[in-house]
């Protein structure tokens, strides 16, 4: 009976320990509006949260739009030989021109797995802003009747 009990309770801290080490984390992109007008800015925003042994984050390439503005909350803590990280990255971003944009999933890469955000399409819709620029000045002046 006592050989018994002493296996379960290695058993129990082994696999204790193997689902603590493997603990999933989450990756999570989202905005705060999908359609907007050139010009009109929107906010993206990074989640990731989980424990990691040596992570590298990936973040996509605002290839067809323009950064606002960018803030970023990072918090480690170290909990033996693995890192529980929590980072928050806020992008304000417009798009000069119309069209419907994908925004690529970010990614964290870690020694034995990665976690992927989902791809957000944008919908701009509107003259460009070069357009826009041009007009300016005659809504500026305004018209004579």
């Amino acid at each position: 009976m006592w050989k018994l009990s002493k296996y379960l309770l290695i058993a129990v801290i082994f696999l204790s320990q193997n689902i603590y080490a493997q603990t999933p984390g989450i990756i999570e992109a989202s905005v705060d509006k999908r359609k907007v007008a050139t010009g009109e800015i929107f906010t993206y925003t990074l989640k990731v949260e989980g424990e990691f042994i040596s992570p590298k984050l990936t973040i996509p390439k605002f290839n067809d739009f323009t950064i606002a503005s960018q803030n970023q909350e990072r918090q480690y803590t170290s909990k033996g030989s693995s890192t529980a990280l929590t980072v928050k990255i806020t992008y304000h971003l417009f798009a000069l021109n119309p069209g419907s944009f994908t925004i690529e999933g970010a990614s964290v890469k870690d020694k034995e797995r990665e976690l992927k955000a989902k791809t957000i399409v944008i919908e701009a819709t509107g003259r460009a802003i070069k357009e826009k620029i041009k007009a300016a000045p005659h809504i500026d002046k305004g018209i004579d009747i």
